[in-house]
């Protein structure tokens, strides 16, 4: 029998991810139930996004960590990584770690701070390269003309913006989000047409 992904907890208790989405809180309707009134009635979810396993917090009062660290947009979960909700501990098992592929780097918006992650990291841009970036993420994954792109991050510009002004722009926002930002896998060029941003979603 195949083998699926699984939390388990300081017991050695397992907790299948056979379903679109596991839930974790205080409400016993929950997947995985813990009795403590400091845990929200549902706290904290993980789901297959079709990419990989994501974990999020449902604006819980006292927050869920990974690894130590409070998740303030959804993370992406790889094979022993530790999840904490106040004192309980589970860890993330992934049987086909060893052959399930990520292709593309998991690419994170928080859009209350703005904040911006690749594969966990946070990026941080300059005015310009947070112009781009924002108009190619708002545009949902669609190709965006030089044209376009040059009115979205120049505005105050009235003569004209030259392509290798928009060239060098788009390269210096690739150093900061590709893995190997001479085989971008984010940032795409769309030959004849313009850019567009792979998110994920």
């Amino acid at each position: 029998m195949e083998e699926v992904p699984y939390l388990q907890d300081a017991a050695g208790r397992r907790f299948p991810l056979v379903g679109d989405c596991l839930v974790i809180g205080r409400s016993p309707d929950c997947d995985v139930c813990i009795p403590d009134r400091r845990i929200s009635r549902r706290h904290a979810r993980v789901h297959w996004d079709g990419a990989s396993f994501m974990l999020h917090d449902l604006d819980s009062a006292n927050g869920t960590y990974l690894n130590g660290q409070r998740v303030t947009i959804p993370a992406a979960l790889r094979d022993g990584d530790q999840i904490e909700i106040l004192g309980a501990f589970f860890t993330f098992r992934d049987p086909e770690a060893t052959i399930r592929v990520h292709g593309i780097p998991l690419l994170a918006v928080d859009q209350p701070t703005g904040e911006i992650r690749v594969d966990r990291n946070l990026v941080l841009l300059s005015a310009k390269e947070q112009a781009l970036f924002d108009f190619l993420y708002g545009s949902g994954g669609r190709v965006c003309s030089k044209q376009e792109i040059a009115e979205a991050v120049w505005p105050e510009y009235q003569a004209q913006v030259y392509d290798y002004q928009t060239e060098s722009l788009v390269k210096r926002l690739r150093e900061k989000l590709e893995p190997d930002p001479r085989n971008p896998v984010l940032l795409i060029t769309v030959r004849g047409r313009g850019y567009r941003l792979l998110t994920n979603r």
